[in-house]
């Protein structure tokens, strides 16, 4: 194969990859917020602790829930008491000004944002009870009850959220510190910035 025609073929190949990944971006359309979704998702960062320091990926519940209006820098991530976020939450103090960590299962996900939302969490993470889940995503649709919920809810990988969740435990932690959502702009570096554990 001549050089001339190993270039074309690799040109021709970096514009056909490029266009596919720019098919699969685009620009959120909240007001004074310059994000970059990636599809149906947008992305957390996890500040402390350093062990879970990593970029995750979330997805907005489909048809309920409101969107971010501004991005929450080192705003605390808590796990939700009880964790199925089935009932009113406890420990209020807590919860307020803050996001909240639940598990999938038990009830429905309006209920669960609603009942973080009473509580005066900013928005919802509710992570997949199946805690090996590493890879598939959930969309999250209303329950049919028509209820309304101003804050932002969404899907989290069971995997991620396990591993959060056991790692607060581990130190003794009652949060995590994250920003949310995060701006992936510079995205060729974040592949180095993903938990090890998750594909995506």
């Amino acid at each position: 194969m001549t050089k001339k025609v190993f270039e074309s073929l690799f040109l021709t190949f970096a514009v056909t990859f490029l266009t596919a990944l720019c098919s699969d971006v685009k620009f959120a359309t909240t007001p004074d917020l310059n994000l970059l979704y990636t599809s149906d998702n947008l992305f957390m960062q996890i500040v402390e602790p350093e062990e879970i320091s990593y970029v995750y990926k979330v997805r907005p519940a489909k048809n309920f829930g409101g969107e971010f209006e501004k991005i929450y820098h080192h705003v605390p991530l808590v796990v939700a008491n009880p964790y199925n976020g089935c009932s009113e939450l406890v420990d209020k103090q807590l919860v307020h000004g803050a996001v909240v960590l639940i598990q999938r299962g038990d009830c429905s996900f309006v209920t669960k944002t609603i009942n973080a939302e009473n509580a005066g969490a900013v928005a919802v993470l509710i992570t997949d009870n199946d805690t090996q889940n590493d890879e598939a995503q959930i969309q999250m649709v209303q329950d049919g009850t028509e209820r309304e919920v101003q804050i932002p809810s969404l899907f989290l990988l069971g995997k991620d959220g396990y591993m959060i969740k056991a790692t607060l435990e581990k130190y003794h932690m009652d949060s995590a510190i994250i920003n949310i959502p995060f701006n992936i702009t510079g995205m060729p570096t974040m592949i180095n910035q993903q938990p090890p554990w998750t594909l995506w």
